[in-house]
């Protein structure tokens, strides 16, 4: 069994950033374990507004377990020992995935708060921690750190072939600047700035993987009644090597629908996005280009048992990556069952 602790900005694409290549965009699985920070927004129908939360701690707590599964040989799930670049066999493993957002009232307008993600620079499972400040128009302001104290189990070398390779920790270290429902808006936008870094990373300069990251989101939450809703994201990542790897620029967009009626909820979400490299890798003789597409399902029943401030989550992800160079193809997929307390 594994639980999920960790992220990379190899990986991508929101709501649906584990990929232990150099920066292997993730979509809508975001990574064998990676998917699930959509789960705070499907709680939007059932919290209670903002400006009523009194003075002190709230927030919720949630536990997910299933199977994952990847193909990726340059995944540490993948065998120790590999003997050529090529997609490898189907890994599957069972995961218990734990989120929470927990934060504290100062007074009407302000709050502090530590959370973990999945989405933005990270593109996988990080901790957030910082300060809110909410407007009269329901819009907020934020401003938070990512210290890097959720770290990923990357290879030191994911190339090595006929060799036992040895694993070492990663993480994404950085600030992140959110205004959400601009202006009174449904717009909201996400800014952010990091260090990715690798404990000990023994590959050849051109395919070292610490970088600096720069990232980008604009996004859309469309209510069309009071059953139908649509969102849609946009988003941006500049990884800027800081060995003599190549430098990446990845794009992405994902949509997502909504259905709503009584306690249930179901969503269907579609992404894509593309990277793009801008040197060619002596090893691979090309310059490398990834697209990628993901699917996911999520189904979200409220107050199961008539448990009351608790949601039943049921959740399936489908990530494909098809990158010109083989080594960086890859399926991931996620499925999970789960429950969320809201305090």
């Amino acid at each position: 069994m594994k639980t999920v602790r960790s992220f990379s900005p190899t990986t991508t694409n929101k709501r649906p950033l584990k990929g232990n290549a150099s920066f292997p965009l993730l979509t809508t699985c975001r990574q064998t374990a990676k998917m699930f920070s959509i789960i705070c927004l499907l709680t939007s129908p059932f919290a209670t507004a903002e400006d009523s939360v009194p003075q002190g701690f709230y927030g919720s707590v949630s536990l997910f377990t299933g199977f994952s599964g990847t193909t990726s040989p340059l995944s540490t799930d993948s065998d120790a020992v590999i003997s050529e670049y090529s997609t490898s066999e189907n890994n599957s493993e069972v995961v218990v995935i734990p989120f929470w957002d927990v934060k504290y009232r100062l007074n009407s307008t302000s709050e502090l708060y530590i959370e973990t993600d999945i989405v933005g620079m990270a593109s996988d499972f990080y901790l957030n921690a910082g300060y809110r400040h909410y407007l009269k128009d329901d819009s907020y302001l934020a401003l938070g750190i990512v210290p890097g104290l959720l770290e990923k189990e990357v290879w030191k070398n994911p190339y090595l072939l006929n060799t036992q390779r040895e694993t070492t920790k990663a993480a994404v270290r950085g600030v992140i600047a959110n205004y959400n429902k601009l202006l009174g808006s449904d717009w909201s936008v996400e800014l952010a700035r990091g260090e990715f870094n690798v404990d000990e990373d023994t590959t050849v300069a051109e395919l070292q993987r610490d970088a600096t990251l720069s990232y980008a989101e604009l996004s859309y939450d469309m209510q069309l009644n009071q059953q139908w809703g649509v969102e849609w994201v946009g988003h941006y990542l500049d990884i800027q090597s800081n060995a003599s790897a190549p430098d990446s620029q990845r794009y992405g967009m994902d949509i997502e629908t909504q259905y709503r009626t009584g306690r249930h909820v179901v969503m269907a979400g579609a992404s894509s996005g593309q990277q793009n490299f801008d040197k060619e890798l002596a090893l691979f003789g090309r310059t490398r280009k990834d697209d990628r597409f993901g699917l996911s399902a999520t189904y979200v029943y409220a107050s199961p048992f008539n448990i009351d401030s608790t949601l039943m989550i049921v959740r399936g992800g489908w990530d494909h990556v098809d990158s010109n160079i083989d080594v960086y193809d890859s399926d991931n997929y996620l499925v999970t069952i789960g429950m969320q307390y809201q305090f």
